[in-house]
């Protein structure tokens, strides 16, 4: 028969037992809420300079402007804009460069958003209605990617200036990537003011 003392001992390692088990699951449950479903191992470092290069088709005119926030998102303002010039009824080629220059060494970001390229695109806006963007290259699904483009400016100078809008986004997989709708994530959006003339 079992004393006392010895049942209220094994009833104690029992419920020791038993504290230690819910511990260990609710640590892995909180580790569960830590963790960042959008954290993956294609993430990449802040973009804090954006360059758009754009030569007017069957010329060297080449136009190269830059946007710049070397504190990046949430610090001070950028502390550079460019105006974007363009002529009128013209077909322009273009590029986009994305840097991290907050890092030394500088970070070629575009290079790391060519590697993964099936999980970025980025997407263009001109408003005023002063031109048309088309996306020349594809990602490795046959999916625009967007570091290459031309613009199309209408026939006429614009009495009003507009703008130019792209933004870099960094989707979750391959799988959420379609071609036409942006992802949750913008890892950079900048905007240049356009001027036809």
């Amino acid at each position: 028969m079992t004393s006392p003392t010895n049942a209220l001992r094994r009833l104690g390692r029992i419920s020791l037992m038993l504290v230690f088990a819910t511990s260990l699951s609710l640590f892995g449950t909180s580790c569960d809420h830590l963790h960042d479903p959008h954290d993956h191992d294609h993430d990449h470092e802040a973009v804090t300079t954006v360059t758009l290069t754009l030569v007017a088709q069957g010329t060297t005119d080449t136009t190269r402007v830059t946007w710049e926030d070397l504190d990046g998102i949430g610090g001070n303002n950028p502390n550079r804009i460019d105006t974007l010039f363009l002529r009128p009824a013209t077909i322009y080629l273009g590029s986009v460069n994305f840097e991290n220059r907050a890092t030394s060494p500088l970070e070629n970001v575009t290079e790391e958003v060519l590697e993964d390229a099936n999980e970025h695109q980025v997407f263009y806006a001109v408003s005023n209605s002063l031109g048309q963007v088309t996306v020349l290259d594809k990602d490795g699904r046959g999916l625009p990617l967007g570091l290459t483009f031309s613009i199309a400016t209408t026939t006429t100078a614009a009495a009003v200036p507009g703008s130019l809008t792209l933004s870099l986004y960094h989707y979750d997989s391959e799988s959420s990537k379609n071609g036409t709708d942006p992802a949750d994530e913008t890892d950079v959006e900048v905007t240049f003011p356009l001027i036809l003339r």
